[in-house]
């Protein structure tokens, strides 16, 4: 039977004094780490449980981590102060995914890649695998995802909500899910691609690192160019020929597709139509295979 999550070693580690987490919740089973948390709307309070039977992705559906295998916690910070930023929150979310699960590779001696799927996934995979199309995602509707062709699979996903004058970052990263009980093909854990680390440790990691990047983020008004600099050297989006779904009635054709050449100054995604630059704030972006481009 797994592990249960070592209480005293995450509010020792992010808790006040040692930790910016001015509460440190560890929870059993819950409906959802995100809805707890928006319940009780407290900036910089931690939420993590054994598991959860009620987690929320995009477009409402369901995310269930099973006990013991995976991290669902939720991170709550003050909204961005302008409206204009807070797009960035599940992009900023990504880039601090990616450091923790850099660090942990580093430290355990694990040669991993991990990359940006905009906006709100995290992809891991053998740094040999060639840079080519990996599928992506978006804000609005549901998305059918090719195979990807370069070995990287989702290991986290991201979702962020607001209330209260506050915005709650939800995350979710299989750590020892093995392969049979993946949702999808597309998918791995980190003990899959060879990362052997505890939870404690990834929840502890994240949370770090997402605190640095978030004050960063914060810090000063304006989106910092250092931020907006890393994620677009992070993201495999960019510069990949995509397909947007957009919303619609079921069955109604409504895909755009086109090259994803840049991030707008809110964190839409900038895409090259037959020339012309369209930008998407909404919809499920996939990467298309060379072979199905015209």
């Amino acid at each position: 039977m797994p592990a249960s999550l070592e209480r005293s070693v995450l509010v020792d580690t992010l808790a006040p004094p040692s930790g910016p987490w001015r509460r440190v919740d560890v929870l059993p089973l819950v409906d959802s780490t995100n809805a707890r948390s928006l319940a009780d709307p407290m900036p910089w309070r931690l939420v993590t449980a054994e598991a959860q039977d009620a987690g929320r992705g995009r477009h409402q559906r369901v995310w269930v981590s099973p006990p013991g295998t995976s991290v669902a916690m939720s991170l709550t910070v003050p909204l961005p102060a302008s409206v204009d930023d807070w797009g960035w929150v599940p992009l900023v979310t990504g880039l601090a995914v990616r450091d923790a699960l850099g660090r942990l590779a580093t430290e355990g001696g694990v040669d991993l890649e991990v990359v940006l799927k905009w906006p709100n996934d995290v992809l891991v995979g053998s740094p040999s695998a060639p840079h080519a199309s990996l599928p992506s995602t978006s804000t609005s509707t549901s998305v059918t995802t090719p195979g990807d062709p370069t070995g990287h699979r989702k290991v986290c996903g991201i979702l962020c909500e607001s209330g209260a004058g506050v915005v709650v970052a939800g995350i979710g990263v299989n750590v020892t899910v093995p392969q049979a009980d993946l949702p999808v093909p597309t998918a791995t854990s980190l003990d899959l691609v060879g990362l052997r680390v505890t939870r404690e440790a990834v929840v502890v990691a994240v949370a770090e690192a997402f605190a640095a990047r978030y004050a960063a983020f914060t810090h000063g008004g304006a989106v910092p160019a250092e931020v907006q600099r890393a994620y677009r050297e992070a993201c495999s989006t960019l510069g990949a020929h995509v397909r947007i779904h957009l919303p619609g009635e079921p069955g109604t054709a409504r895909d755009v597709e086109g090259r994803a050449v840049d991030l707008d100054p809110s964190g839409c995604l900038v895409v090259d139509v037959a020339g012309r630059k369209r930008t998407f704030a909404a919809g499920d972006v996939v990467h298309v295979r060379p072979a199905e481009q015209a």
